[in-house]
């Protein structure tokens, strides 16, 4: 398995760095999203301990994944994003 690494910028919306992996390994959808600019992101929605839906941001690097956004609840776009319908 990919190492997660959590950017000190994901927890600022007060989700916990262990919220956000937990959300991370316990992700519904990923959709891969390529910038522009040739940047490669995932886009995912996971669930925290507490079944809390999480929106996370991250890009890959060499050792893993970066998730350098992550906010709850998820915003309609990455619903629409994933394909999945909030209700």
């Amino acid at each position: 398995m990919d190492q997660v690494f959590i950017h000190p910028h994901a927890t600022r919306h007060g989700l916990t760095e262990e919220q956000i992996l937990h959300a991370w390994t316990n992700a519904i959808e990923v959709a891969r999203r390529e910038g522009d600019d040739g940047v490669i992101d995932y886009v995912a929605i996971g669930f925290d301990q507490n079944g809390r839906p999480i929106e996370m941001t991250a890009v890959w690097k060499l050792a893993g994944y970066l998730i350098y956004h992550a906010n709850t609840p998820p915003t309609p776009q990455a619903f629409k994003e994933l394909g999945l319908t909030r209700k």
